[in-house]
C-alpha cells in the first residue's frame, strides 16, 4: 500500500495531525485532546474509487463503501477483534511502535501519539482490494457522543487518507 495523501479538519476542542513518512511508507498522527470527550465515536469509512480506464460509460461511477462501522472507542477492542480483517492492522497501530492513543470513556485531555500507522505488505485484505490503478480513500470522523440521551452527537474532527495497492512481486 502506498499512502499518497491526508487532510484533516478539527475543531478547537480536539486537533488531528499527520506525518507521512516516504522511507517505510508509513505515517504517524499526533492527536490533540483540548477538552474532555465524555463517549468518543469514531465513525471510519473505507472507499474504493473507480478507476477511470474501466467506465465504459458516459455516467460516473461513484465510489463503492468497502467498509462502514461506527463505534464507542471504550469498545473498540470488542468490536474489532470480530473483523480479522482489521485486527492485526489495529494491534500494530495501537499497542506497538509507541502509540499511547487512549481508547478510554472518557477520552481525558492530552497529547496522543501513534508512531506507526501502517498496513503490512501480507495483508490478506490488500490481496482482496488489489486493482490496478485505484485509489482508495479512508475516511474518518471523531465524534462527542451526547451522555445525556446516548443519541445526538457532535462532530470533532474529519480526516481523509488517500493510497493505492500495488503488488510487489
Amino acid at each position: 500500500m502506498k499512502i499518497l495523501g491526508t487532510r484533516s479538519w478539527d475543531t478547537p476542542n480536539y486537533g488531528l495531525d499527520f506525518k507521512m513518512h516516504t522511507n517505510n511508507n508509513s505515517m504517524s498522527s499526533m492527536t490533540y485532546v483540548r477538552q474532555e470527550v465524555p463517549i468518543p465515536l469514531w465513525h471510519l469509512v473505507l472507499l474504493q474509487h473507480p478507476s477511470k480506464k474501466r467506465t465504459n460509460s458516459d455516467r460516473p461511477e461513484l465510489p463503492r463503501v468497502l467498509y462502514n462501522s461506527t463505534t464507542k472507542t471504550c469498545e473498540f477492542w470488542k468490536y474489532i477483534r470480530h473483523v480479522t480483517a482489521w485486527n492485526n492492522v489495529a494491534k500494530i497501530m495501537l499497542t506497538k511502535g509507541g502509540s499511547n492513543m487512549s481508547l478510554a470513556c472518557p477520552l481525558k485531555v492530552g497529547n496522543y501519539a501513534m508512531n506507526v500507522i501502517q498496513v503490512p505488505p501480507d495483508t490478506a485484505l490488500l490481496k482482496f482490494m488489489y486493482h490496478p490503478n485505484t485509489l482508495y480513500s479512508l475516511e474518518g470522523t471523531v465524534f462527542s457522543l451526547n451522555p445525556h440521551d446516548g443519541v445526538t452527537r457532535k462532530r470533532l474532527c474529519h480526516y481523509e487518507v488517500n493510497a493505492t495497492i500495488f503488488k510487489a512481486c
